[in-house]
């Protein structure tokens, strides 16, 4: 059996991530996951897609930002993480731009539209330059990239597809993020890893799905699972297993918004 595909969001001023667990392939759900503690906690499903690169967490972790589509219609959306409830919704007619991301200090950028001021839950907007706006229909452009900077991560060659990003490791060595197109049993467009050691070469890792330093090791997301390795190289820790999850239907402890108009 296939196990699922996962995708992990870090908010940037706390230990707080998104988890985006997605499988079957119209299904996915989306989970809080306490980076320190472990503690998981299933948010809402949604019958559709969610585009994981041109979607953020804000830093306080309270707030995601997503972009989403069912095959017919497309979304932008602000949630009280990790539900998937709109408290703002800006309805699109096609994958080109959508979604956003945080800025530091929490406001809201939205990717090819200008966020309003009236935004709910006392969240305000950023300049419409806080982030480059990415325009390719199913890739994440020059947004994700930036996104990724705000994390700590580095460009180091490549644009668009062949991007190549990398972020130190506390002990020496790097972990290595570039992109790859259509691989068996991930979605269009998945990120692919490597590590390298204080002293050697790149050492791929083709089931990796996500990763980030923590502490002396590294958090990873492969084989359907959360992961810590204390060290590199070391045997990891399973922290939770998503493969027993099942589609469910959850109501968010708050009201829908309405559709906005957010120049989409």
């Amino acid at each position: 059996m296939t196990p699922p595909r996962l995708h992990v969001i870090t908010a940037t001023g706390c230990d707080m991530a998104l988890v985006l667990r997605r499988g079957p392939t119209r299904a996915v759900a989306s989970l809080s996951w306490n980076r320190a503690t472990g503690e998981v906690t299933l948010g809402q499903w949604l019958r559709g897609r969610i585009y994981e690169h041109r979607s953020d967490l804000s830093p306080d972790g309270r707030h995601a930002i997503y972009f989403a589509g069912n095959g017919q219609r497309w979304w932008t959306a602000i949630s009280r993480a990790p539900w998937l409830r709109a408290v703002y919704f800006a309805p699109k007619g096609d994958t080109w731009h959508g979604g956003g991301a945080f800025t530091a200090d929490g406001r809201v950028f939205l990717n090819g539209a200008s966020a309003p001021d009236d935004l709910p839950d006392g969240l305000r907007p950023a300049p419409d330059d806080a982030y480059p706006h990415g325009t390719d229909g199913f890739h994440m452009g020059v947004l994700y990239p930036a996104m990724m900077a705000a994390r700590g991560w580095r460009v180091t060659g490549g644009t668009r597809y062949d991007t190549v990003l990398e972020k130190p490791l506390p002990g020496g060595g790097a972990l290595r993020l570039g992109f790859a197109l259509s691989r068996r049993n991930r979605s269009s467009i998945s990120n692919r890893y490597a590590i390298r050691g204080a002293t050697g070469d790149w050492t791929e890792q083709p089931d990796w799905e996500w990763a980030e330093p923590w502490g002396a090791g590294i958090q990873v997301a492969a084989k359907g699972a959360l992961w810590h390795l204390p060290a590199p190289g070391a045997p990891p820790d399973r922290i939770r297993d998503f493969g027993d999850l099942r589609f469910e239907p959850r109501e968010a402890p708050y009201p829908r918004a309405e559709a906005a108009e957010a120049g989409t």
